[in-house]
C-alpha cells in the first residue's frame, strides 16, 4: 500500500512538472522585455546616423594650403611654415579626417586628426596624432551657429608622465574657402596660443 501511494505521487509530480515546463515554453516575452529590446535597436540604429551635424562637417573636405604660426615659449615672435591638408569624409560621412604635413626647413611635421559628431552624447569631438608623440589627444566640444566655431577642451601630456597640459582647440570657419584651427595650452594657471593653422581652399 505505501509503494502504490509512494509511486502515485511520483507521478503526479513529474505530470505537474511536465505541465510547468510546457506553459514556459509557449509564455510570450512581457512587453518590458519587448520595450526593451525596442529601445535597445532604436538607440543602436541612432548611434549611426548621419545627421546634420556630420554634413557641415563635410563642407570642409577637400585640399587646402596650410600656414603655420608656432610660438616657442619665451619668443612672442612665431615661427611660421606653410604646408598642405587634405581633409576626407571617412566611414560612410560619419567622420572628418585630416591628413597635414607642414614643410619646415629644419624637419617636415606630419599630423593625423579627425572630427566627429557623437550621436549617443549629443557632443564633437576631435582626435589627434603627430610625429612628435606617440599618444593620442582627445578633446570634446560643441559647435557655436552663430560664429560658426568649434570649441574643444581636452588635455596634451604634460613634461612628466603624471602630468597634463590643459588644451583648447578652435576651429572657426571664416567662409567657404578659409579656416583658422588654434590651440591654446595653459601652463600656470595662464593660457597662450601654441599654434594657429590658417587654412585657404586649392580644390
Amino acid at each position: 500500500m505505501r509503494t502504490r501511494t509512494k509511486s502515485t505521487s511520483l507521478i503526479a509530480l513529474l505530470l505537474t512538472l511536465t505541465t510547468w515546463q510546457a506553459q514556459a515554453a509557449t509564455t510570450t516575452p512581457t512587453k518590458a522585455t519587448t520595450t526593451t529590446a525596442d529601445e535597445s535597436t532604436v538607440a543602436f540604429e541612432k548611434a549611426g546616423i548621419v545627421g546634420l551635424q556630420h554634413q557641415r562637417l563635410a563642407e570642409l573636405a577637400g585640399t587646402w594650403k596650410v600656414t603655420q604660426s608656432l610660438w616657442i615659449a619665451g619668443d612672442p615672435t612665431p615661427k611660421i611654415d606653410t604646408g598642405r591638408a587634405t581633409y576626407a569624409m571617412v566611414l560612410g560621412g560619419r567622420h572628418l579626417r585630416q591628413d597635414l604635413r607642414i614643410d619646415s626647413p629644419d624637419k617636415a611635421f606630419e599630423a593625423l586628426g579627425y572630427i566627429g559628431y557623437d550621436n549617443m552624447i549629443g557632443r564633437y569631438y576631435s582626435s589627434w596624432m603627430d610625429i612628435n608623440f606617440t599618444g593620442l589627444i582627445v578633446a570634446y566640444g560643441d559647435y557655436d551657429s552663430a560664429s560658426h566655431t568649434y570649441t574643444f577642451i581636452g588635455t596634451l601630456p604634460g613634461p612628466a608622465a603624471s602630468k597634463t597640459v590643459p588644451l583648447r582647440a578652435v576651429l572657426k570657419v571664416l567662409d567657404a574657402n578659409h579656416f583658422t584651427y588654434d590651440f591654446y595650452e595653459r601652463h600656470g594657471g595662464n593660457e597662450a596660443l601654441a599654434v594657429r593653422l590658417e587654412y585657404t581652399r586649392q580644390d
